[in-house]
């Protein structure tokens, strides 16, 4: 599990390496992968193909080797095997002959047998075997001897155990030599098996006389009978003579081999002629293999195991021998077969990754010599990254990256058209002027935000109109409230003279009272016209009141505007939001646009303070309005009062001529009231200042106000 991990670690940081190349890398990593396995394919092919032709090249190098070597041990074969027929053909002729016309009882002296008479027929019959003997034997080197040996009786009567032998000595001096008794030789192999099975054969590698040889004998049979066997004999040691080596392959080696697994030639030295080659092999299973196809007659290749556990291969060609077969075998260590194709694969390999690095290093070259123009796109959109529109961007070439650069700077000329005609547009609109279109056409998503800046232009317009309309009826009414309030002030000052009169009379009265009777009818005139004077006051408060109560409700529309303004702030500021994401979503060509965004943000965020101001103030004029509203009310019910204490007055003054006895008592009710009255008329007469202070306040308020608006150029809608 560790490891495995470990394993896809490696992978995350390959990848990320990889990812953080630039385009040329990747593609040339990419080209090169690919091209790697190519020419590893291609190697590998060319490799088997390779391998392939050269080891049929080595295995037909190696196999005619051991078809020469076979064919040469086949000539020495065959020339012992025709001697052998030659002379036994010859020999049945003879009996044959002899069955028909017997001796003519002329004798020779034997040429073998100096002591002996032959028939004249026989000593022929001599002459031809020590001729074609001595012709044999010299006439090859590997023959090295050739001889008649018959049955008792079987040649001649004169000579009962009749054999005539050329060895090599022999044939030089044209001599030859009798092989002794008949107990002496037909009991050894080479007389033994060809008389008894009366076929031919040759016989396995033996030792005679300190040499190594084998035996072709041919059976003489004559009326079903064997009359003797021809024989020939070839030295095993003169194989040494056919090339069985290679300089090329070192360990290559050649034998001659019988089918039944015997050595009758092995180029290591004579010892091994006649041996069983079963112990040399490591596997049974490969013995008895290669045992298998020698029983055939047809050349093969088999790879066996020799005792040391090396690996060799055996290419083994067939020798006709007598009907039997032997096989020329030649021998070599697989290593030593295959070295030439192990060093034509590192040739190759050596040869490929010299290909390999040149093609690679060329072809990154070459791509980045064609991706070098889409590095100014790149440090173009850098550039844009940053905000700076002031780039440009030159397309030297007609394809693809030319194009991408075409295609890019034709977005960059858009958005800068785009931006500064928005820049033109914020500036106009910060300057006041919202009576603006767009100069240029938006392309694409960037319509939206021209719409978008429109709406906002005709809302913003249509707001400000209607607070300007506002402004003006908030002055109109604070003008109202401040004539009402001068009026107020005016009574106010009346009722203060009204009083301070009163308050003289009473004065007169307290001090003459002998008088009172006299001035009671005066003092009731003057306190009907004081009661008319309340009446008139207590009407003039109540339209201050109303007057109050107009700047009241005037101050709430003014209020529900400013909530109007403070709702299109928040719409133009969600708008901005909603242009910043637009920006976002645009990537590096609306980064921009985003600053816009920003601007027209902080814009209605500009709006939503102002709006927050007025409303501060509008509240501050309407909590004012209801302070003076109260005041006035409680006014109102003073002078009320004071209406009802008048006509008590006026009811008392009537019965002062009736009730003087209680005058007294009434110029203390009437000091006490006067007091009264006096209080409330200094009260009224502060509220009505504050009340024209407010008023004028209000309408100060509703001039900025106006001022403010009057800045902007709105749109004509």
């Amino acid at each position: 599990m560790k490891e495995k991990k470990v394993n896809q670690k490696e992978k995350r940081d390959l990848k990320v390496k990889f990812n953080n190349l630039n385009l040329s890398g990747k593609i040339a990593v990419a080209v090169g992968a690919v091209l790697t396995l190519m020419l590893v394919l291609l190697i590998v092919i060319s490799v088997l193909m390779a391998k392939s032709a050269l080891t049929t090249a080595i295995n037909g190098e190696i196999s005619g080797l051991a078809t020469e070597n076979g064919l040469q041990v086949q000539k020495v074969v065959d020339l012992a095997a025709n001697t052998a027929r030659d002379l036994q053909d010859y020999m049945i002729t003879q009996y044959e002959i002899f069955g028909k016309e017997g001796y003519s009882g002329e004798t020779q002296k034997s040429q073998v047998y100096a002591t002996k008479d032959l028939q004249e027929f026989n000593a022929d019959i001599e002459d031809y075997i020590l001729n074609t003997a001595w012709s044999t034997v010299n006439g090859s080197e590997y023959i090295t001897g050739v001889g008649a040996f018959f049955e008792p009786d079987a040649f001649d009567k004169a000579v009962t155990d009749y054999t005539v032998y050329v060895g090599a000595d022999n044939a030089k001096n044209r001599t030859a030599i009798s092989y002794g008794a008949y107990s002496e030789y037909g009991s050894q192999d080479y007389y033994k098996q060809a008389a008894t099975t009366q076929q031919a054969c040759f016989t396995d590698p033996y030792e005679e006389q300190g040499a190594t040889m084998i035996t072709a004998a041919f059976p003489i049979v004559y009326n079903g009978a064997t009359q003797g066997v021809i024989i020939v004999d070839i030295d095993v040691e003169k194989f040494a003579q056919i090339d069985m080596t290679s300089e090329q392959y070192p360990t290559l080696y050649g034998n001659i081999i019988t089918k039944q697994g015997i050595y009758v030639y092995d180029m290591a030295g004579v010892e091994w002629s006649g041996q069983d080659m079963a112990p040399y092999f490591y596997k049974q299973s490969e013995y008895d293999a290669m045992m298998s196809q020698m029983q055939g007659s047809e050349a093969f290749k088999i790879t066996t195991t020799r005792e040391d556990k090396r690996k060799v291969v055996r290419y083994c060609y067939p020798i006709s021998v007598s009907g039997d077969t032997w096989w020329a075998q030649s021998t070599l260590d697989k290593s030593d077969l295959n070295k030439d194709v192990t060093k034509l694969v590192w040739i190759m390999l050596i040869l490929s990754a010299i290909a390999l690095g040149v093609i690679v290093s060329v072809m990154i070259a070459l791509i980045r010599k064609f991706l070098k123009p889409i590095e100014g796109v790149v440090e173009a959109a850098k550039q844009l990254s940053v905000g700076n529109f002031e780039i440009t961007l030159e397309a030297n070439s007609n394809d693809e990256i030319g194009e991408l650069s075409k295609a890019f700077s034709a977005t960059i000329n858009s958005l800068k058209s785009v931006i500064s005609d928005l820049n033109r547009g914020m500036n106009q609109m910060a300057a006041g002027n919202f009576d603006i279109a767009p100069e240029v056409d938006y392309p694409g998503t960037l319509k939206e935000i021209a719409n978008s800046l429109a709406s906002f232009i005709v809302k913003i317009s249509d707001t400000l109109a209607q607070i300007n309309n506002s402004s003006d009826q908030v002055a109109g009414s604070a003008s109202q409230i401040a004539s009402g309030a001068q009026a107020l002030t005016e009574g106010a000052t009346d009722q203060a003279s009204s009083i301070e009169e009163l308050q003289a009379t009473v004065t007169d009265v307290s001090s003459e009272v002998d008088k009172n009777a006299k001035n009671s009818e005066r003092a009731n005139d003057m306190a009907r016209d004081v009661g008319a004077e309340i009446n008139e006051s207590n009407e003039q408060m109540q339209e201050m009141v109303a007057a109050m109560d107009l700047i009241t409700e005037t101050s709430n529309q003014i209020s529900h505007i400013i909530n109007t303004i403070n709702d299109i702030a928040s719409q133009t500021n969600l708008l901005a939001l909603n242009a910043s994401i637009e920006a976002a979503r645009a990537g590096e060509m609306g980064k921009g646009f985003a600053v816009v965004a920003t601007e027209v943000g902080n814009l209605a965020a500009q709006s939503a303070e102002a709006a927050k101001s007025s409303t501060q103030l509008i509240a501050d004029a309407i909590k004012a309005v209801e302070n003076g509203k109260a005041l006035a009310d409680k006014t109102a019910e003073k002078l009320e009062a004071s209406a009802g204490k008048t006509q008590e007055l006026v009811a008392n003054i009537g019965q002062i001529s009736s009730a003087s006895v209680r005058q007294a008592e009434a110029l203390d009710q009437i000091a006490q009231a006067v007091e009264q009255i006096a209080s409330v008329v200094e009260e009224n007469t502060a509220m009505a200042e504050e009340s024209s202070a407010s008023s004028e306040e209000m309408a100060g308020q509703a001039q900025v106000l106006k001022d403010l608006i009057s800045q902007f150029n709105l749109k004509n809608l």
